[in-house]
């Protein structure tokens, strides 16, 4: 596989489904909102994406507005598995 992409599995909670795909690591997480609204037939309006690097119990916040190369906090790549697993929930943005 490319080293711009890996593979990732996008878990959402709140919907008790998951994504897995190859994705680009320069990409920004935010932009994958449009993404998941197209894969998961949902609607995203006013809705904000939180990702979080799942690692053992723990769970890392990750920035929206940069990709996963961009993150400060490189820690949730060491990791012993197939692929990362992202956790996505969604909170409500208010006018």
């Amino acid at each position: 596989m490319n080293l711009e992409y890996e593979r990732i599995k996008f878990i959402f909670p709140s919907l008790d489904k998951f994504i897995i795909m190859d994705f680009n690591k320069k990409i920004a997480l935010q932009d994958l909102k449009f993404t998941f609204t197209n894969v998961l037939k949902i609607d995203l309006f006013s809705k904000l994406p939180q990702f979080f690097a799942s690692k053992g119990f723990h769970s890392i916040l990750l920035n929206s507005h940069q990709s996963l190369s961009g993150q400060t906090n490189q820690n949730f790549y060491q990791r012993g598995g197939n692929h990362l697993e992202i956790i996505v929930k969604f909170q409500e943005e208010g006018a």
